[in-house]
């Protein structure tokens, strides 16, 4: 499979002759991905975070005269641990030729570079946008090398203005009109969006995790804790069988009551659930750029027992539509509908809650989302909005993880025991790990 190397922002040398074997050597040693010729070279385990992010592409003909269209940029999605994905854009760091013809035995290396943010911290995951490369896990090192002040902003990677020439094992031929051209980049094999990045563990995120703080009507808190786990991973990771994708989840929801002398949890909602999840079911068009589906049985309830008690057991089905570029501004639609399997402590819960949740949130992973849920019960204007806003830490405080996020609910039923109780209005401030 390819491979991806960072390397610190030396200039290739154009001692062409020396250089050859050493990339050709490096082409051979890692199996190449379905697009033959085409590799990023194997990362450093720890590189140099101060300095600029390097990668080297190299091209090469294993069977016979090709031809590739090199483009001007590549595209990396960053994502470190709890922190939003970022897009990075690397520029060709030195010119040459937009296409190149190689005989057989030949190759090309040629170099992107591009400053890394300052927000970037620890462990980090990087995958290529068109380019079939495995993803690879890197550490940025941020200490001062020696030599260097503890304060030097990183450099940063510019297009040079005359720059030496890429080193090569041939330049185009006069009988390159008869080759196909092969783009070194396919429109078919992107790098995972976020919501592939948030589902690739084993033991994963399931809804938002939060603690916000308010006031209006008694000082009060509320927060969310929410996991969900794989039961059985398959041999195809693709597999879309029930069995190789089947979770189970646990969400635990409080509100708490500051304005009491106690300071009492208001009310703890339980939600365990067993569902069937696909992160992405492959459907994609001119309109709808990803599509998940979750279905299965949950069970909601509040541990009390005689008039405080509120359990429901339901059925559900969620699909959601995701619309425009994941990686940049886009649009996210998750109606969540379900039928109650079982009600008998509160019989009349779907004339306040009815029987969807509707989930709407416009944003970008590395940057502002606004987010909300909509209910609407099946009598009068019974319903509610739950709706917030979140910005990444790590883009206010580089080093931090997780949201800064603000909330406001209104209607009924923020919690089981208030079902059909409308409560006062809630503004709300606090931090969030996911969204």
């Amino acid at each position: 499979m390819s491979r991806i190397t960072l390397s610190r922002g030396r200039r290739l040398a154009p001692a062409r002759h020396a250089l050859a074997p050493i990339f050709l050597t490096l082409t051979l040693a890692w199996p190449l991905a379905g697009h033959a010729g085409v590799a990023l070279l194997q990362p450093a385990r720890v590189i140099d975070g101060n300095k600029p992010l390097t990668l080297t592409l190299v091209v090469s003909a294993d069977d016979g005269t090709r031809r590739y269209r090199i483009p001007d940029t590549l595209e990396v999605t960053a994502s470190g641990d709890l922190q939003a994905p970022m897009r990075l854009v690397l520029w060709r760091e030195v010119s040459g030729p937009a296409v190149v013809n190689l005989r057989r035995g030949e190759h090309r290396a040629i170099r992107y570079t591009v400053a890394l943010p300052p927000g970037l911290r620890g462990q980090v995951r990087l995958d290529a946008t068109g380019i079939d490369a495995a993803p690879v896990l890197v550490t940025l090192n941020r200490l001062p090398q020696p030599g260097e002040s503890a304060t030097a902003a990183p450099a940063v990677a510019a297009r040079p203005s005359a720059p030496p020439a890429e080193t090569a094992g041939t330049t185009e031929g006069t009988e390159a009109a008869a080759v196909p051209v092969t783009p070194v980049t396919t429109a078919t094999a992107s790098a995972p969006a976020p919501a592939d990045l948030r589902d690739s563990a084993r033991l994963s995120f399931h809804d938002p995790m939060y603690f916000m703080v308010g006031g209006h009507g008694g000082a009060n808190a509320k927060f969310q804790l929410s996991f969900k786990y794989r039961i059985f991973e398959g041999e195809d990771p693709a597999s879309k069988s029930l069995f190789d994708n089947l979770y189970v989840g646990y969400t635990q929801f409080s509100i708490w009551d500051w304005s009491e002398q106690s300071k009492p949890f208001r009310d703890t909602n339980y939600r365990p659930s067993l569902f069937y999840y696909l992160s992405d079911t492959g459907v994609r068009n001119s309109v709808i750029s990803r599509l998940s589906i979750a279905t299965g049985l949950e069970h909601e309830s509040n541990g009390r027992d005689h008039g405080e008690s509120r359990s429901i057991n339901t059925a559900f089905i969620k699909p959601t539509f995701y619309f425009g570029d994941q990686n940049d501004w886009h649009w996210r639609v998750a109606p969540k509908v379900y039928a109650y399997v079982e009600k008998s402590d509160n019989r009349d819960i779907a004339h306040y809650r009815g029987f969807m949740d509707l989930g709407i949130a416009y944003g970008r992973p590395d940057s502002w989302e606004f987010s909300a849920t909509l209910r609407k019960g099946t009598r009068k204007w019974y319903g509610s909005v739950d709706a917030q806003v979140s910005y990444p830490m790590a883009r206010l405080l580089p080093g931090t993880a997780g949201y800064l996020v603000a909330g406001y609910f209104a209607g009924y039923g923020e919690s089981l025991l208030d079902y059909n109780h409308k409560m006062p209005w809630q503004f709300r401030l606090g931090y969030a790990l996911t969204r």
